[in-house]
C-alpha cells in the first residue's frame, strides 16, 4: 500500500463512519412518522441507501481507492504495516470524539439515568405506581435507541476500533502480492 492508497482508504473509511451516523437519523425519522406509512418507507429506504453505500466505502472500497488515485507508481515505497494502522487508530479515535462530542448531553443523562434507575424501578414494586418515564411514545424510544448507538459507535471508535483495523489489515496484507 503506498502513501496515497492508504490516504484515499483513510478518507473513504472517514467519510463512510460519517454518512452512517447521518444516516442513523433516518431510522429515527420512520419512528416519528405516526401513522402515515409512506414517509417511514421514504426514511427506511435512504437510510438502507446510505448503509448499502457505507458498506461499500468501509468494507470494499479498495476498487474506489485506486481509481481516485489512479495506478500506483512503481518507484513508491510500500508503506509500513505500523504506518497503516497508526493512520487508521488516528482517524478513527478522531472520528470518535467528533461523533461522542455532538452526543456528551446524551452521555451524561444515560449515566444520570442508570444510577437513579434502580431506585426508581424499586419504588415502583414497592409502591405499586408507574413512573411517567417509562411511558414514552414509541418515537422516543427510537430516539434513544438512535442515540444509544451513536454513542456505543463513538466509544468504539476512541477506543481505536482494533477489531476493524485488524480486519483491514489483513484483509490487504493477503491480498498485496508477496515480494
Amino acid at each position: 500500500m503506498t502513501k496515497w492508497q492508504l490516504i484515499a482508504k483513510l478518507a473513504l473509511t472517514v467519510l463512510g463512519i460519517f454518512i452512517f451516523v447521518e444516516s442513523m437519523h433516518y431510522v429515527w425519522l420512520a419512528g416519528a412518522a405516526g401513522q402515515l406509512w409512506w414517509p417511514s418507507v421514504y426514511s427506511l429506504g435512504i437510510f438502507l441507501l446510505f448503509s448499502v453505500l457505507v458498506c461499500r466505502m468501509l468494507f470494499w472500497s479498495d476498487a474506489w481507492g485506486e481509481r481516485m488515485i489512479g495506478p500506483g507508481d512503481e518507484d513508491e515505497p510500500a508503506i509500513g504495516t505500523l504506518a497503516s494502522v497508526g493512520g487508521f487508530r488516528v482517524v478513527l479515535v478522531l472520528c470518535g470524539l467528533l461523533i461522542l462530542a455532538g452526543r456528551i448531553e446524551f452521555l451524561v443523562r444515560t449515566v444520570a439515568f442508570i444510577v437513579v434507575a434502580p431506585k426508581i424501578i424499586v419504588s415502583m414494586i414497592v409502591y405499586k405506581y408507574v413512573d411517567g418515564v417509562f411511558y414514552m411514545p414509541g418515537r422516543d424510544w427510537i430516539q434513544l435507541i438512535v442515540n444509544l448507538a451513536r454513542v456505543i459507535l463513538g466509544i468504539y471508535l476512541v477506543l481505536g476500533a482494533p477489531r476493524f483495523v485488524r480486519w483491514q489489515m489483513n484483509k490487504f496484507y493477503a491480498s498485496a502480492p508477496a515480494d
